[in-house]
């Protein structure tokens, strides 16, 4: 009875799993400060009401199907598995049902190995966003930043003062107003200067990281034809600005509550399959094996890329 309810379970732990790492780990499509719609085929009505749902997005999430596993059951489990497959059952449906598991709870249906395993998995970056964004936001792009917030503060300072004077709540000289503008474009043009000069510095590797948290293409190499340059618009921004300019500044969530449930989802799910089911062909633990050192090294090879960054920053 145990092993049939793991098979029924499987569907539904890999869709809340899917879900969690879409919520914690996908980049969400953000264009000046707000999600991108689909482009529709028909308009809606006038006057009538209409409320957006995650199909509307270009980044919305899309629930995969999950079929229940098509694998033999294990027909040598003694008393004592199947009590702890009926235990790690009753976990995964908290899981599926929303509620919330304890590390007491997880300890109780993992042996030494998984637990390991499971602790491991908490501080290990494998997921594409954790690698490129796990690490926080580059050094080299804390100077640049301050320069472009004080250029949007003096802006931000230019625009109240105009909108002020067009509506007549204020009276200020064409001369104050000009001395504020040319403030805001001298601290754009000063962000402008410091973000080519680490742009100059960094090799090829680096350039490609530090493009990734870049709202837009750096061109600095386009001569008259780069599309980036001084004022609010054409100034770059770093991901995770708020600006209404910012033409792409998604960045994932990458919450560790959520990577925490992740983790203990996967553990009690494999920990689940080994008792329930017959193992799997060695060739297939091979593989996802070779594919996990492949992975960890990887990782190893762009967090000491980053790390000698950062130092010679």
């Amino acid at each position: 009875m145990a092993q049939y309810t793991t098979q029924l379970l499987i569907p539904e732990v890999d869709a809340c799993v899917d879900l969690i790492q879409h919520t914690n780990y996908s980049i969400p499509t953000l264009q000046h400060g707000s999600r991108v719609l689909k482009q529709r085929d028909h308009d809606v009505a006038l006057g009538s009401v209409y409320e957006y749902t995650e199909a509307d997005y270009v980044d919305g999430y899309e629930p995969q199907p999950y079929t229940l596993p098509d694998a033999e059951f294990n027909a040598t489990l003694n008393i004592e598995q199947v009590v702890r497959l009926h235990k790690i059952n009753e976990l995964l449906r908290h899981f599926v049902n929303g509620v919330s598991v304890s590390e007491k709870q997880l300890k109780t249906v993992l042996d030494a190995e998984q637990y390991s395993e499971y602790t491991t998995a908490l501080t290990s970056q494998q997921h594409f966003s954790e690698i490129t964004y796990g690490e926080g936001e580059p050094s080299a792009l804390r100077a640049y930043k301050a320069w472009v917030k004080q250029g949007d503060f003096e802006y931000n300072k230019y625009e109240r003062m105009s909108s002020r004077r067009s509506s007549g709540r204020a009276k200020y000289k064409s001369q104050t107003m000009d001395r504020v503008y040319n403030k805001s474009d001298s601290f754009y043009e000063r962000a402008l200067e410091c973000l080519e000069e680490t742009w100059g510095v960094a090799s090829p590797y680096e350039q490609h990281q530090l493009q990734k948290w870049m709202d837009r293409d750096i061109d600095f190499d386009a001569g008259f034809e780069r599309t980036i340059g001084i004022g609010p618009v054409l100034i770059p921004r770093v991901r995770g600005s708020r600006s209404s300019n910012a033409l792409d500044s998604g960045l994932p969530k990458l919450s560790k509550r959520l990577k925490r449930k992740e983790c203990q989802l996967l553990a009690l799910r494999d920990a689940a399959w080994k008792l329930a089911f017959k193992p799997q062909p060695e060739k297939e633990n091979a593989l996802t094996q070779e594919q996990g050192q492949q992975l960890r090294e990887r990782i190893a090879r762009m967090k000491a890329s980053k790390k000698l960054f950062d130092e010679r920053d």
